[in-house]
């Protein structure tokens, strides 16, 4: 018996959603790297004299509120798209569809 259109719009709604939150779901690890990293170039600056300082406070700051707008949307539209596969399966296992 053929697979139906619903049916395949279904597997494909709910991968792609469980993909985009697989993917939010590794991206904080990469983020604690980054800031591992920079955490240790700050400790090199620190190391320079006063004179060749620069308080990076508000750089960081924005950097962190993009990665969480960013995770935000991320977890949204997956948990949308994994909402909707799971939807339009429930819909063609009624018959509905």
């Amino acid at each position: 018996m053929p697979i139906s259109i619903p049916e395949l719009a279904a597997s494909i709604l709910t991968f792609a959603g469980g993909a985009l939150l697989t993917i939010d779901a590794f991206s904080p690890v990469r983020a604690l790297y980054v800031k591992r990293g920079d955490d240790k170039w700050h400790w090199l600056v620190s190391q320079l004299p006063s004179s060749a300082t620069n308080d990076n406070t508000a750089l960081e700051d924005q950097k962190a509120l993009r990665h969480a707008k960013r995770s935000q949307f991320l977890v949204r539209t997956g948990f949308l798209l994994v909402a909707a596969g799971f939807l339009v399966d429930l819909l063609t296992k009624l018959h509905w569809l």
